[in-house]
């Protein structure tokens, strides 16, 4: 028999009531070792378990009957399904254990609605851990020129169009995400002043910086992407070109999700790639539920503005 007891009762504590995303169990954080390997997400009205290490028939059956039966137990109007995503090696597999998923499926975040698919690929649409971002474009985006780079399925835009933003500039090279991100602009009523443009980044500064310079700059590549973006070679090649964007206002919003890269070695890589040209402003607390043991393994958001000379 495996100990389970630390799920439950991050059950127990999660903010489920809010009905809103959020992380109920960080064990990517290592803060209960014999878990580490496990996630617990709420999508609601939906439980969605990830294991990062292969889980055989037998563990996962009483894992999730045992999460099930608690659902079930003191939280039956709110969580209707239970989905589980195994994500060791390179096959991401996804399985619907119990109930049925709506669709589309859409989640809250605070005044925000994102459409998220928990069964068809490794990320499910949002990331959950980037809600303080989210929060602080919100915050930062009154009558701002906004460019969201990396923009997957405009997360940041849809915070940047709620917060007032007088116009977003999107760009990623998936057209795929950019539609998802076009009908996450539809869910929130946002139908003008918002550009969604399907570009190699790399490729692409001289038509940003006919487009700019900008007030608010976002930049959240992924860590890895086959074929068009090595997070650890790729990186300064995008920061080299941020101070051509700036106006002597800009605050821009760098992102790492790599275990690999340190805050320290971060900076680093910011401040000899951009010259001089912003400066640190702060680090972004961690999303409520994503505690980590180690700071520098979790994910960095820092806030920089352009440098006063």
């Amino acid at each position: 028999m495996h100990n389970f007891t630390p799920l439950i009762t991050a059950l127990e504590s999660a903010p489920l009531a809010d009905n809103e995303l959020c992380r109920v169990f960080h064990g990517r954080g290592h803060t209960t070792e014999h878990l580490s390997h496990l996630n617990i997400d709420f999508y609601p009205p939906c439980l969605f378990l990830v294991s990062y290490d292969e889980v055989d028939a037998q563990t996962l059956t009483q894992l999730s009957e045992q999460l099930w039966q608690w659902a079930q137990q003191h939280a039956k109007e709110l969580i209707t399904s239970l989905v589980f995503q195994q994500r060791a090696g390179q096959q991401t597999e996804n399985k619907l254990l119990f109930g049925q998923l709506p669709s589309p499926h859409s989640v809250k975040e605070g005044e925000c609605e994102f459409l998220v698919d928990l069964m068809s690929r490794q990320n499910t649409g949002i990331f959950p851990d980037m809600r303080r971002g989210r929060e602080f474009v919100q915050a930062h985006s009154k009558h701002a020129k906004v460019l969201n780079l990396f923009s997957y399925t405009c997360g940041f835009s849809v915070a940047a169009m709620r917060g007032g933003a007088d116009s977003v500039i999107n760009m990623d090279m998936n057209k795929g995400v950019l539609r998802t991100g076009k009908q996450n602009h539809q869910l929130n009523g946002f139908d003008r002043g918002v550009s969604f443009l399907p570009h190699d980044i790399l490729k692409s500064f001289g038509k940003l910086k006919k487009a700019g310079p900008f007030d608010l700059i976002i930049v959240d590549p992924p860590s890895f992407q086959k074929g068009s973006f090595i997070l650890t070679k790729d990186y300064q090649k995008v920061l080299r070109r941020l101070p051509e964007l700036l106006n002597e206002h800009t605050q821009l919003l760098l992102c790492a999700n790599s275990p690999e890269l340190s805050e320290a070695s971060f900076k680093a890589l910011i401040d000899e790639h951009t010259q001089g040209a912003i400066e640190f402003v702060e680090r972004l607390a961690p999303t409520h539920g994503f505690v980590d043991v180690d700071s520098d393994r979790s994910l960095k958001a820092l806030i920089y503005k352009t440098a006063q000379v």
